[in-house]
């Protein structure tokens, strides 16, 4: 009986070899791309000083009284490239001419900005603000020397203006 010709073509010309082998190959190829992202593709923290930030705690839940002491909240409408403030100042304490905005986003430190908003006309502050496809923001309003603040979520789909409130103790230790 005469061999057969498939039985003498060495196994390296034969697919199923190279079939079976391709699959601990691509694993290996998998598990290496994954093992580089993890080690060289790490994400930013939110927040690289979170130790001070942490420490500041008393600062904030102290500016957050301060403002409940004085009535004040506030309406803020974000337009594409614009922010304006409406104040509102039930005490009629004198109110500073310049006030700072902080726009933070929860998860991508890129995406914040500080927004220095100036007083058109008492209570009524305007000013510019940076594109973004960013549609959540936490929202912090505070006077120049940080004795009072104000603070609120922002998101797109809920429509162009947040009320912000005297910062919340409870919110603030979280």
């Amino acid at each position: 009986m005469k061999p057969d010709a498939t039985n003498l073509t060495p196994w390296y010309k034969q697919r199923w070899p190279w079939l079976l082998m391709s699959v601990p190959f691509s694993s290996i190829i998998v598990g290496s791309y994954f093992a580089y992202n993890a080690i060289y593709g790490a994400d930013p923290m939110v927040q690289d000083q979170y130790y001070a930030a942490g420490q500041s705690i008393n600062k904030v839940i102290a500016a957050g009284k301060a403002a409940q002491r004085m009535g004040l909240v506030g309406q803020l409408n974000v337009a594409s490239d614009k922010v304006s403030l409406v104040l509102t100042n039930p005490q009629d304490r004198p109110l500073p001419p310049v006030l700072t905005l902080q726009l933070s986003h929860p998860t991508i430190v890129s995406l914040d900005q500080s927004v220095t908003l100036v007083a058109a006309t008492p209570g009524h502050y305007s000013g510019d603000l940076k594109r973004s496809n960013a549609t959540r923001w936490d929202v912090t309003l505070a006077a120049p020397d940080s004795s009072w603040s104000l603070s609120g979520a922002w998101n797109k789909d809920d429509g162009p203006s947040v009320d912000l409130e005297p910062t919340d103790v409870h919110a603030a230790e979280s």
